[in-house]
């Protein structure tokens, strides 16, 4: 994929937002406009003013940084508008809750405005993406930082009941991404967004490894999609130094472009697998002791780091893994409900994994489906993970390079919680991966041990 993705995803969408696809599905996209480019707040006011004349009333949320970095100058810009602001406090970072949703919800229903305008980063955008669904209100989004990928995504991100949960939300009708202002976001960000995409390659080995195994349908152009994103944005960061402006500008559309693949196959899978359900819980356990560290981009980006030996190491041993397909279904059988193996520190996500488990249905027949899908194809298996695999390798080393705070030590993780979701990534994400297929072949302790191995502490 080449700097213009973007604009080659956002051409291959109908007057109806159906991207064209050949796997027979139908794929919707609901966005009306992007605007990436160097004078893109002035731009976004002026087409406001033509779609919705002088005088709509507009609901702006941002926080204290995002209110100085752009708020005030774009709404400064459609001044002849009718604005009504909520700007949440800068720190602490504010913590997309459902009562946080509920409470904005109410605001908005009491103004009644037009339309939603989101100016920040990725918890910003989540809340007015909910808040816009809940209220029936179109929302606008204006990006502050290439941090996530969630700008362009159907869902939110917000925390219910102390989980983090992907929640249906309202996609942005438009968003605007100015690159001088997003050039000037704090470095810290940049490698965020870097450390975000770094998962595409772990999303896709995973989905594949589904299709394959487990029979999970699988759009190839929505999956190449994802996949390009991050490649075209670690290309860029090669070439950071001597071209920053081209730099910000991929690395704004591949977010752009990933969280438009998640909007058009209606779920996270193409850009997200174990090591976000690993990052997840560490941000829901409170595991990162200093929050200018807990940001989502950076844990995803240190999860992949720490899977990565576990998923070498199983896949190049995976030619010789004997299965005894018998003696698998007699020990899935006999295998002790999860409710009785439960770690006592999960104990508080007990109700959200009873979730997840419910949707985890295998019984006899399907495991010994899986397990022979499984013997078919492992070595095509083996011969898509492992240049995959070299690749995250080769871009994590690049990130390195460039200061990307891999080391859990670094970021602070307490101790106790750095292998925790790594034994039990099947239990708190109903989502097939090459966890899963390791405890359907009996190898699931081997994997998570090849992890454990590089973790101080």
């Amino acid at each position: 994929m080449s700097t213009s993705s973007l604009r080659e995803l956002l051409e291959r969408l109908g007057p109806d937002g159906v991207l064209a696809c050949t796997c027979g599905k139908h794929h919707r996209i609901s966005v009306k406009q992007v605007l990436v480019g160097e004078d893109s707040l002035r731009e976004s006011a002026e087409l406001l003013r033509r779609q919705r004349g002088s005088g709509p009333v507009l609901w702006v949320l941002s926080d204290e940084h995002t209110e100085a970095a752009a708020a005030e100058r774009w709404k400064t810009a459609v001044s002849a508008s009718r604005i009504a602001a909520r700007i949440l406090p800068g720190e602490p970072r504010p913590v997309p809750t459902l009562a946080l949703v509920n409470e904005l919800s109410a605001e908005v229903r009491a103004l009644s405005p037009d339309l939603l305008v989101s100016v920040g980063s990725g918890v910003i955008s989540d809340l007015v993406k909910k808040v816009s669904l809940d209220t029936g209100v179109p929302n606008w989004c204006v990006v502050t930082a290439p941090s996530v990928d969630a700008y362009s995504s159907a869902t939110a991100a917000i925390r219910i009941e102390g989980y983090h949960q992907a929640v249906p939300a309202r996609p942005s009708e438009v968003i605007v991404g100015d690159l001088e202002v997003i050039g000037r976001a704090p470095r810290s960000l940049f490698l965020a967004g870097l450390g975000d995409l770094l998962a595409k390659y772990l999303a896709h080995l995973d989905w594949n490894l589904a299709r394959v195994v487990a029979r999970e349908s699988l759009c190839d152009i929505i999956a190449g999609l994802a996949l390009g994103s991050a490649r075209e944005a670690l290309a860029a960061a090669r070439t950071w130094q001597a071209h920053p402006l081209a730099a910000v500008r991929s690395l704004t559309e591949a977010a752009l472009v990933s969280g438009f693949a998640m909007q058009a196959l209606g779920s996270s899978r193409p850009a997200a697998s174990a090591e976000h359900t690993i990052a997840h819980f560490w941000e829901m356990a409170g595991a990162v002791a200093e929050e200018e560290h807990d940001l989502h981009g950076l844990l995803v980006g240190a999860a992949c780091k720490l899977v990565l030996p576990g998923y070498v190491d199983w896949y190049r041993r995976l030619a010789g893994v004997e299965l005894d397909l018998e003696g698998r279904l007699v020990a899935l059988e006999r295998e002790p409900p999860w409710e009785e193996r439960l770690e006592a520190k999960l104990s508080p996500f007990r109700r959200k994994i009873a979730e997840e488990m419910r949707g985890r249905v295998l019984d006899r027949a399907t495991l010994a489906q899986r397990l022979e899908a499984f013997d078919r194809a492992r070595d095509s298996i083996q011969g898509m993970a492992e240049p995959l695999l070299k690749e995250l390798s080769d871009a994590i080393d690049l990130l390195a390079g460039a200061g990307f705070p891999f080391a859990l030590d670094a970021l602070g993780i307490d101790e106790q919680y750095r292998l925790l979701p790594v034994r039990n990534v099947r239990l708190l994400r109903n989502r097939y991966t090459t966890f899963d297929l390791a405890h359907e072949l009996g190898q699931e302790d081997a994997l998570v041990a090849a992890i454990s191995r590089g973790v101080p502490g």
